[in-house]
Protein backbone atom coordinates (compact mmCIF):
# COMPACT_ATOMS: atom_id res chain seq x y z
CA UNK A 1 0.00 0.00 0.00
CA UNK A 2 2.80 2.39 0.92
CA UNK A 3 4.48 1.65 -2.41
CA UNK A 4 1.31 2.44 -4.37
CA UNK A 5 0.84 5.72 -2.53
CA UNK A 6 4.40 6.73 -3.40
CA UNK A 7 3.82 5.79 -7.04
CA UNK A 8 0.60 7.78 -7.15
CA UNK A 9 2.23 10.92 -5.75
CA UNK A 10 5.22 10.60 -8.06
CA UNK A 11 2.99 10.05 -11.07
CA UNK A 12 1.06 13.18 -10.21
CA UNK A 13 4.35 15.08 -10.05
CA UNK A 14 5.05 13.99 -13.61
CA UNK A 15 1.73 15.54 -14.65
CA UNK A 16 0.71 12.15 -15.91
CA UNK A 17 -2.85 11.53 -16.94
CA UNK A 18 -4.96 9.00 -15.09
CA UNK A 19 -4.29 6.24 -17.63
CA UNK A 20 -0.56 6.91 -17.58
CA UNK A 21 -0.70 6.79 -13.77
CA UNK A 22 -2.35 3.38 -14.04
CA UNK A 23 0.36 2.22 -16.44
CA UNK A 24 3.08 3.49 -14.09
CA UNK A 25 1.49 1.70 -11.13
CA UNK A 26 1.25 -1.53 -13.08
CA UNK A 27 4.83 -1.31 -14.31
CA UNK A 28 6.18 -0.55 -10.84
CA UNK A 29 4.19 -3.35 -9.26
CA UNK A 30 5.57 -5.78 -11.85
CA UNK A 31 9.21 -4.67 -11.62
CA UNK A 32 11.26 -6.99 -9.44
CA UNK A 33 14.54 -6.16 -7.71
CA UNK A 34 16.27 -8.15 -10.46
CA UNK A 35 14.49 -6.01 -13.08
CA UNK A 36 15.74 -2.88 -11.32
CA UNK A 37 19.25 -4.33 -11.47
CA UNK A 38 18.84 -4.82 -15.23
CA UNK A 39 17.54 -1.27 -15.59
CA UNK A 40 20.44 0.19 -13.57
CA UNK A 41 22.96 -1.75 -15.62
CA UNK A 42 21.37 -0.69 -18.90
CA UNK A 43 21.37 2.98 -17.85
CA UNK A 44 24.99 2.74 -16.67
CA UNK A 45 26.05 1.12 -19.94
CA UNK A 46 24.22 3.87 -21.83
CA UNK A 47 25.98 6.63 -19.89
CA UNK A 48 29.30 4.86 -20.39
CA UNK A 49 28.90 5.22 -24.16
CA UNK A 50 29.25 9.00 -23.90
CA UNK A 51 32.59 10.11 -25.38
CA UNK A 52 33.56 11.92 -22.15
CA UNK A 53 32.74 8.92 -19.96
CA UNK A 54 33.70 5.93 -22.08
CA UNK A 55 37.32 6.03 -20.91
CA UNK A 56 36.15 5.17 -17.37
CA UNK A 57 34.31 1.94 -18.22
CA UNK A 58 35.41 -1.06 -20.20
CA UNK A 59 32.28 -2.76 -21.47
CA UNK A 60 32.58 -5.41 -24.14
CA UNK A 61 30.27 -5.64 -27.12
CA UNK A 62 29.04 -8.97 -25.75
CA UNK A 63 28.13 -7.33 -22.42
CA UNK A 64 26.31 -4.51 -24.23
CA UNK A 65 24.38 -7.02 -26.32
CA UNK A 66 23.50 -9.10 -23.25
CA UNK A 67 22.16 -6.15 -21.26
CA UNK A 68 20.20 -4.85 -24.29
CA UNK A 69 18.67 -8.33 -24.64
CA UNK A 70 17.69 -8.44 -20.95
CA UNK A 71 16.27 -4.92 -21.18
CA UNK A 72 14.28 -5.81 -24.29
CA UNK A 73 12.87 -8.88 -22.58
CA UNK A 74 11.98 -6.84 -19.48
CA UNK A 75 10.19 -4.14 -21.51
CA UNK A 76 8.39 -6.73 -23.64
CA UNK A 77 7.20 -8.60 -20.54
CA UNK A 78 5.98 -5.43 -18.83
CA UNK A 79 4.07 -4.10 -21.82
CA UNK A 80 2.70 -7.33 -23.30
CA UNK A 81 2.24 -9.67 -20.34
CA UNK A 82 2.01 -7.63 -17.15
CA UNK A 83 0.36 -4.39 -18.26
CA UNK A 84 -1.23 -4.78 -21.71
CA UNK A 85 -4.60 -3.31 -20.72
CA UNK A 86 -3.03 -0.34 -18.95
CA UNK A 87 -0.78 0.22 -21.98
CA UNK A 88 -3.73 0.14 -24.41
CA UNK A 89 -5.76 2.59 -22.34
CA UNK A 90 -2.85 4.98 -21.74
CA UNK A 91 -1.91 5.12 -25.43
CA UNK A 92 -5.52 5.32 -26.57
CA UNK A 93 -6.45 8.22 -24.32
CA UNK A 94 -3.13 9.95 -23.66
CA UNK A 95 -0.91 9.08 -26.61
CA UNK A 96 2.51 7.48 -26.99
CA UNK A 97 3.96 9.94 -24.48
CA UNK A 98 2.41 7.73 -21.80
CA UNK A 99 5.02 5.08 -22.54
CA UNK A 100 7.85 7.59 -22.29
CA UNK A 101 6.53 8.99 -19.00
CA UNK A 102 6.20 5.49 -17.58
CA UNK A 103 9.77 4.58 -18.41
CA UNK A 104 11.03 7.92 -17.13
CA UNK A 105 9.47 6.99 -13.83
CA UNK A 106 11.15 3.57 -13.88
CA UNK A 107 14.41 5.41 -14.51
CA UNK A 108 13.77 7.42 -11.36
CA UNK A 109 13.30 4.18 -9.46
CA UNK A 110 16.65 2.96 -10.77
CA UNK A 111 18.27 6.23 -9.68
CA UNK A 112 16.73 5.94 -6.23
CA UNK A 113 18.02 2.39 -6.02
CA UNK A 114 21.53 3.58 -6.82
CA UNK A 115 21.25 6.33 -4.20
CA UNK A 116 20.22 3.75 -1.61
CA UNK A 117 23.69 2.25 -1.90
CA UNK A 118 25.84 3.63 0.94
CA UNK A 119 28.92 3.53 -1.29
CA UNK A 120 27.25 5.48 -4.10
CA UNK A 121 25.75 7.98 -1.66
CA UNK A 122 29.14 8.46 0.01
CA UNK A 123 30.83 9.11 -3.32
CA UNK A 124 28.10 11.39 -4.67
CA UNK A 125 28.20 13.58 -1.57
CA UNK A 126 32.00 13.55 -1.40
CA UNK A 127 32.35 16.74 -3.44
CA UNK A 128 30.85 18.72 -0.55
CA UNK A 129 34.18 18.73 1.28
CA UNK A 130 35.53 20.91 -1.54
CA UNK A 131 32.79 23.53 -1.45
CA UNK A 132 34.08 26.90 -0.29
CA UNK A 133 31.55 27.55 2.47
CA UNK A 134 32.87 31.06 3.05
CA UNK A 135 32.09 32.05 -0.54
CA UNK A 136 28.73 30.32 -0.40
CA UNK A 137 27.81 32.10 2.84
CA UNK A 138 28.78 35.43 1.27
CA UNK A 139 26.31 34.85 -1.54
CA UNK A 140 23.57 33.86 0.89
CA UNK A 141 23.91 36.97 3.11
Amino acid sequence: MKKLFFVFIAAMALNAGIYTQDLIKCMVNNTSPNDVKTLKTWIFFGFAQDKDLSKYARISDAQKEAVNKKMGEFVTRLLTQNCPNELKQAVKYEGNGAIQQSFEYLGRIAGASIMSSPQAREFLTGFSKYIDEKKLNEVLK
